[in-house]
């Protein structure tokens, strides 16, 4: 199992390198959220080295959870930064699907005037 943790660790730091390396000067919100991810799990991968194993997912949110299907797929591998974890995979995936310049906008509540009691008792 230490192993597997270990190539887990440098697979994300090498990931996480090249991500880095390839930031233009001004890097996209998308971008940065990549690079997060994938130091969370390098990070996850560096805790769990010395300590107990954790669940098959080895997330730190859902240890027990399911092990996404596409792990390890050479045929549909996942996107970078995408653990083992199909919980947090699928809330990663819905993510990407529904950017957050594509959400409807929604126009906020006309607020009551000021003086509006005032308006009432005149």
């Amino acid at each position: 199992m230490g192993d597997a943790r270990l190539h887990e660790l440098q697979t994300a730091l090498t990931t996480a390198s090249d991500l880095a390396s390839a930031l233009r000067a001004a890097p996209t919100r998308r971008d940065a959220d990549q690079l997060v991810d994938v130091l969370r799990q390098a990070l996850t991968a560096a805790s769990s080295l010395g300590g107990r194993t954790t669940g098959p997912t080895g997330c730190a949110l859902h240890p027990n959870g399911a092990v996404d299907p596409l792990h390890g797929d050479p045929e549909d591998p996942l996107p970078p930064g995408y653990g083992k974890c199909l919980l947090c995979n699928d809330r990663r995936r819905r993510a990407d699907a529904h950017p957050p310049h594509a959400r409807p906008y929604t126009r906020p509540r006309p607020r009551p005037h000021p003086d509006w009691h005032r308006r009432l008792s005149a």
